[in-house]
C-alpha cells in the first residue's frame, strides 16, 4: 500500500533558496515531491494535513561538528549514538556527522565500528551522515597548570590515514588535521585523492602553513578562531587565512562564548553565508543542567551553557572544556548578535553545512527529491517540531519549546 502523501501547510517556507509565504511542502514517504505557494501546488484530497500557521518551516539543521549530549560520547558505542540522536531532535537538527576525538579510556577505532554499525541500522533520531574525525593529526594543546592534558601526538602518515579510513567503511567525509606536522601535506593530498575533506585543525602553524595546505587540498577550517593561531596585521597566523582564502569554507560555534559577535561579524562579512557553516561543537555535558561534572578524567564546572576546566577562570585562555548549546540557540545568535536575516542563519545550518560535505543532492534545502527532513521554528528559532525523512520525530509540549 502507497504510503499517505503529507501536506506541510505553513505561513511561511524557508527552504532556504527561497522565502516563500502562504505555502506548502509535499511529503510522500521519506522525500519531498514539491513545494510553493499554496496556490501554485495542487494538493491530493487524501493527503494528511499538517497546518503549522504562521510559524515557519525550514530544513533541518546539519550539525557537522558534535562530539556527544546527554553525558554520552558518540564514540562510546551504539546506545550512546541513539541517545545523542535523538536528543538532537528536539533542537531542530535532523542530521549530523559524530566527531571523533583522542580521549582518554575511548578506543577510536571500537568507536568508528560503532558509528558504522548505526550508520547501517539507524539511529531512531538524527540521521548519522557520516563521520567527522577530529584528528588524531593535531597540534599538541598545553593548558597552563594542567600538564597532564596533553594530548599524545600521532604524526601524520599516509598508511596511518589510510588505516582510519578502511574502518570508516566508506563514511569519513571530515577530518581535522594541523598543516605544520611533519607529513601532513602528503596526508591533505591523499584525502582529497579519496573524497575526504581535509580541514585545518588545532594548529599552531603559521599562514604560510596554511597556504601550503590549501596548495596540497586542504578545504575547511575547523571551528574558527578557536586553536589556532590569530590576526596579526604583521602575522596573519592561520585566521587571516580562514578570512581571506575563498577556496576554504570555514566552521563557527556561534554560542557567543567561543567566538565574539565582533569576530562572528567578520567571519559572515569574508567567507559569506554559502561557505560558512554554523555548528555546535557539543560534549556530552550538551543537554545536562549546569553542575559539577567529571569528564574524561577531568574535573568540569558548567555553568550557564559552559563547561569550563575546575580551578580555571573564564579570563584565562584555552580554558573552555566544551560548547553546550544546541544547533537552533546557535542558529539564533547569528541573527541576535551578529545581524544576519533569518534566512541566511539558517541556511548556514542547513544548506551550507550539507554542501561542504557533499550531502547536498539529499540533504540541506526543501527541494523536490530531497530527504524530508523539516524543522518547524518561531522567529526566535524555538523548535515546535521535527521531521526526518517524513515521519515526525519531535512535536514540542508548551513545557519543551527552547
Amino acid at each position: 500500500m502507497d504510503p499517505q502523501m503529507i501536506v506541510v501547510r505553513a505561513g511561511r517556507i524557508i527552504t532556504p533558496l527561497q522565502d516563500l509565504r502562504d505555502a506548502v511542502v509535499l511529503i510522500e514517504g521519506s522525500k519531498i515531491v514539491a513545494v510553493g505557494r499554496q496556490d501554485h501546488i495542487a494538493v491530493p484530497d487524501d493527503a494528511r494535513l499538517i497546518d503549522v500557521g504562521d510559524r515557519i518551516v525550514a530544513p533541518g539543521f546539519i550539525d557537522i561538528h558534535h562530539h556527544g549530549a546527554m553525558g554520552v560520547y558518540a564514540a562510546e558505542g551504539v546506545g550512546a549514538i541513539r541517545k545523542i540522536a535523538q536528543y538532537l531532535v528536539k533542537s531542530g537538527t535532523t542530521g549530523w556527522l559524530p566527531t571523533v576525538a583522542s580521549v582518554p579510556g575511548i578506543d577510536v577505532f571500537e568507536g568508528i565500528k560503532a558509528i558504522v554499525a548505526s550508520s547501517k541500522n539507524g539511529t531512531g533520531g538524527a540521521d548519522l551522515i557520516g563521520i567527522h574525525m577530529e584528528g588524531p593529526y593535531l597540534a599538541p594543546k598545553r593548558i597552563a597548570g594542567h600538564d597532564e592534558l596533553d594530548v599524545a601526538l600521532e604524526g601524520p602518515t599516509v598508511t596511518g590515514f589510510r588505516r582510519y579510513l578502511e574502518a570508516t567503511e566508506g563514511t569519513l567525509k571530515l577530518m581535522g588535521i594541523a598543516p605544520e606536522l611533519e607529513g601532513a601535506l602528503d596526508v591533505i593530498r591523499e584525502m582529497r585523492r579519496v573524497g575526504v575533506v581535509p580541514a585545518v585543525a588545532h594548529t599552531k602553524g603559521t599562514y604560510e602553513h596554511f597556504m601550503k595546505a590549501v596548495e596540497a587540498g586542504a578545504r575547511h577550517v575547523t571551528h574558527t578562531y578557536n586553536v589556532m593561531t590569530g590576526f596579526h596585521h604583521r602575522k596573519p597566523g592561520v585566521v587571516g587565512g580562514a578570512l581571506t582564502c575563498d577556496q576554504v569554507t570555514a566552521e563557527v560555534i556561534a554560542d557567543g562564548y567561543h567566538v565574539s559577535p565582533v569576530a562572528m561579524d567578520v567571519l559572515v562579512r569574508c567567507k559569506g553565508v554559502d561557505k560558512l557553516a554554523v555548528i555546535t561543537d557539543n560534549v556530552p555535558l550538551s543537554g545536562l543542567p549546569d553542575g559539577k561534572y567529571e569528564m574524561f578524567g577531568r574535573k568540569i564546572i558548567k555553568e550557564n551553557g559552559i563547561s569550563r576546566l575546575a580551578g580555571t577562570t573564564p579570563d584565562q585562555d584555552n580554558t573552555m572544556a566544551g560548547s553546550e548549546w544546541p544547533m537552533n540557540h546557535n542558529v539564533h545568535n547569528l541573527i541576535d548578535l551578529v545581524g544576519v536575516s533569518l534566512r541566511d542563519a539558517v541556511r548556514m545550518g542547513t544548506l551550507t553545512p550539507a554542501t561542504i560535505i557533499a550531502v547536498d543532492d539529499q540533504k540541506g534545502s526543501i527541494e523536490p527529491g530531497k530527504d524530508a527532513d523539516l524543522v518547524v521554528v518561531d522567529e526566535q528559532v524555538r523548535v515546535y517540531l521535527t521531521m526526518v525523512r517524513g515521519e515526525i520525530l519531535f512535536e514540542a509540549a508548551p513545557s519543551e519549546v527552547r
